[in-house]
């Protein structure tokens, strides 16, 4: 099937502000440097347009159960030490989402050096339900890190390159495991 990759906002949503700068525009440069690993791979795929809500990307996307599907964001708090990468999937998550979202945070927060804070249900998360989750596939999101967390950011900023690339190769990984 495909490799669904979205930046979780879009141009006009810009997410979570801090110190200068956007989740939006964040995640849609992470999420280009992923689909360009990805492709290199060989794995077909499929984002969001930049200018498009979630609704209307998931209207568009024909996903299925021969697909994976992931989102990337940043967390926000409002304490600015609190740190790591998290990974969240559906409160019905099948044991492919929740090893798919465990090697994808596990690795992540390796390739950072910051905190694996694990992964989590959508029920757990301050919104309590998510409209990725409820799409066919492996699907989870990913929490990279606090953008209001300086350090965070920083790894971030420094470990892009590597950490694209381990995620396009987990991404494949599981693409071809369902294929």
């Amino acid at each position: 099937m495909a490799a669904f990759v979205s930046a979780g906002h879009h141009l006009r949503d810009s997410g979570a502000v801090a110190h200068g700068r956007q989740e939006n525009q964040e995640m849609i440069k992470f999420r280009d440097s992923v689909v360009n690993f990805c492709k290199s791979l060989g794995v077909k795929v499929i984002t969001d347009s930049d200018t498009e809500t979630l609704s209307q990307y998931l209207l568009r996307i024909q996903s299925g159960s021969g697909s994976v599907l992931v989102e990337f964001h940043l967390d926000a708090a409002a304490n600015e030490t609190a740190t790591g990468m998290t990974a969240v999937v559906g409160d019905d998550a099948d044991r492919l989402d929740k090893m798919f979202a465990k090697e994808m945070v596990d690795t992540g927060s390796a390739i950072l050096g910051i905190k694996n804070r694990g992964v989590i249900t959508e029920s757990k998360t301050h919104r309590g339900k998510l409209g990725l989750m409820r799409e066919q596939g492996i699907v989870a999101l990913i929490e990279l890190g606090f953008i209001t967390n300086k350090n965070d950011m920083a790894a971030l900023d420094a470990n892009t390159f590597n950490l694209a690339s381990a995620f396009a190769k987990i991404i494949k990984k599981y693409d071809d495991m369902i294929q």
